[in-house]
Parts: structure tokens; C-alpha cells; sequence
């Protein structure tokens, strides 16, 4: 059961406003069902508390309409009375059974809710984890070339050791790059772990730019091998954004892939992507995947973010689905533009100042 929340000031407010009814109910003299007013004790209870306490609080409220009939007519019995009692007990009752109706549906719907976000969330790592299978070229070329620099400034500096008159400055020089060399390549094994770990999304604020270079880093050997010239156009001064670094690079990487994969059958020289930042005219800022292949037919377009469509014989159709699902999620919005030539996918993201991980 998913607890319903509620502030201890309402708490109050709920025992305040049951004992008002009982004092009015019970020593005044009017002659109206003071305690049907008790539904609204019961209704605001169930946004207060667990089912427990809606029944406790229910329990309570009947009791409390027979006392006060117990106490305003214990000498004499009143027909009227009774039936205003009848009435308003009839009430509670009622109102009791729907309130916990409307509060085993809410929660189930908040449940429903809970577990589709994890599917999402395992779906989303399921596709980060295959993209890395994808990148592997581009994974293993980051990390030979800065082991590379480091086996070679490694035998660098034994040489200028070895000599009859070790040349110190040189050495130093070459240990130096070895270290550079050596946070490179944590850093890269860094970045390609946390795209491969499962974990829940945590929104800091961060750089848009920074991001796009990271993710634009990763595929730098996929956009050697399919012939692809890549131009960052990053817009200076773009204010940050509060999301989660790693979706944001599942994002992009899934964008540019895609790009990529549509222009295979470019002629030599004329297959370009660009990626492109700058601050939206309506806040916020944008970030676009522009190519220079066949572009989106029209009647794909309405259909482009849908789960299980795909342009690609072999596509799942779930990777643009992810990207919209990460996108919203961020408070932003994804969408395809129509340039001249080829295509083009766009996204928006708030500028936030305050983030909660």
C-alpha cells in the first residue's frame, strides 16, 4: 500500500474540526443533522492517512453522532432527532466506503505508475548497454590511445634514465605526460562505466556543452569508419540546465547514431552532421542534430516517437520512444525539424537553478 501523504498541520485541523462538530452537535438546539458535517472529516482523512486511520477516523465520527444524540436527548426521545441521526450516520457510512474506494484506486494508479517508471528506467540501461556494444570501435579506440602515449613516454623516460647522464628535466617531462596520459584513460573508463551501470537518475546542474562534446568523444571512431564529418557549433555562455549527465549522453550518442546510420549511402565527402547548441528564444535552451541525408518522409513524422516504429528494416523502433521519455522527463520536449536538406532533431531543456538529485 502506497502511504498517502499529508502535513501534521491538517492532522490538527482534522481533530479541531471533529470536535467542533461534536460540541455543536451535542449542546446546541438546532434542529438539522449537525453531524452529517462529518463527511468532511472523512474525506479530508483520507488525505491524511492510511486506510487504518480513514476506518479509525469513520469509527470515531459514528460514535460521536450517537453520543451527542445520547446527550441532547437522553431524557426524552425525539422522533425527528433520530431520523436526522439515522440520516447522518447513513452519511458517514457512505462517505467512508467511497473515500476508501478513491484511496485504494489512487493508490494503485501510483503504484501502476511506480512500476511502469522502473520498467522505463531498466528498458532505458537495457538501451545504453546495447549502444556501448555498438560503440565498441569507438570504446576501444579512446582507450588505446591514451595506453598508447603512455607506453610510449613510459620507455621515453627509461631511455633518459638509462643514459650515462641521466637527463632528469626530460624524464620528469615523460612521467608527467605518462600521468596526463594515465587520467585520460580513467576518464574515459569512467564515462563508459557509468553509461553501462543501472542506476536511478540523479538531475545536478551541468553543462549542455559539456555533455554534447562528451557524447560527440564517444563516437568519434563510428564517425570515422562511416565517413562522417562532424561540426560542433556550441553556443558560448549557454546557462545550465539541471539533468542527469549520463540519459542526456543516451540521448545524443542515440541522436548522432541515428544520424549517421541515415546517411550510409552518401556519396564520399558529402555525409555531415551538426551539432549545434544555443538558448531558445522562449527560454530554456536547445540543442539540434542536423544531417545532410534523405531526410524524414512527411507521413513518418507523426508516427517518429512512437514505441516500435522505426525507418530501419532492422530497428527496434524503441530508441527515439527513450529519448522523448528522458526528454519529458527533464521538463523539456523532443521534436523533428524540416530543413532543406536531410534532417534534423531538436530537444528543449529548462534552465533551472535549483536541482534535487
Amino acid at each position: 500500500m502506497v502511504r498517502v501523504q499529508g502535513s501534521p498541520l491538517l492532522s490538527l485541523l482534522l481533530v479541531g474540526l471533529t470536535l467542533a462538530i461534536f460540541a455543536v452537535d451535542a449542546f446546541t438546539p438546532l434542529d438539522v443533522a449537525i453531524a452529517v458535517m462529518y463527511v468532511v472529516v472523512v474525506l479530508l482523512s483520507a488525505s491524511v492517512w492510511r486506510r487504518r486511520g480513514v476506518i479509525l477516523t469513520s469509527a470515531v465520527c459514528l460514535g460521536l453522532t450517537v453520543l451527542a444524540y445520547a446527550f441532547s436527548h437522553a431524557a426524552m426521545f425525539s422522533g425527528p432527532a433520530s431520523g436526522r441521526m439515522v440520516v447522518s450516520l447513513a452519511a458517514i457510512g457512505i462517505v467512508a466506503y467511497l473515500a476508501l474506494r478513491w484511496q485504494a484506486a489512487t493508490n494503485a494508479l501510483i503504484a501502476r505508475e511506480e512500476a511502469l517508471h522502473r520498467s522505463q528506467s531498466q528498458l532505458a540501461h537495457v538501451t545504453r548497454v546495447t549502444m556501448l556494444g555498438e560503440l565498441a570501435a569507438s570504446i576501444a579506440h579512446e582507450v588505446n590511445q591514451p595506453l598508447a602515449a603512455i607506453t610510449t613516454n613510459g620507455g621515453a623516460s627509461l631511455r633518459w634514465l638509462n643514459r650515462a647522464e641521466p637527463d632528469l628535466d626530460e624524464a620528469r617531462a615523460a612521467i608527467g605526460s605518462v600521468l596526463e596520459e594515465a587520467g585520460r584513460a580513467s576518464e574515459v573508463i569512467r564515462r563508459i562505466r557509468a553509461l553501462a551501470r543501472r542506476s536511478d537518475p540523479r538531475h545536478l546542474p551541468l553543462s549542455l556543452n559539456e555533455v554534447a562534446q562528451e557524447a560527440a568523444r564517444l563516437v568519434r571512431r563510428e564517425l570515422a569508419s562511416h565517413q562522417v564529418s562532424l561540426n560542433l557549433d556550441l553556443a558560448p555562455d549557454l546557462p545550465q540546465v539541471c539533468g542527469d549527465r549520463v540519459q542526456l549522453q543516451q540521448v545524443l550518442i542515440n541522436l548522432l547514431m541515428n544520424a549517421m546510420q541515415a546517411m550510409q549511402h552518401c556519396a564520399p565527402g558529402e555525409a555531415l552532421l551538426l551539432l549545434q547548441t544555443r538558448i531558445h528564444e522562449q527560454g530554456g535552451v536547445v540543442c539540434s542534430v542536423a544531417d545532410t541525408g534523405p531526410g524524414i518522409p512527411p507521413e513518418h513524422l507523426p508516427k517518429l516517437f512512437d514505441a516500435f516504429f522505426s525507418t530501419k528494416e532492422e530497428g527496434m523502433g524503441m530508441g527515439l520512444p527513450i529519448c522523448r521519455s528522458i526528454i519529458e522527463t527533464h521538463g523539456g520536449r523532443i521534436w523533428a525539424g524540416m530543413p532543406p536538406r536531410g534532417a534534423m532533431l531538436c530537444f528543449s531543456l529548462p534552465v533551472t537553478e535549483e536541482c534535487s538529485a
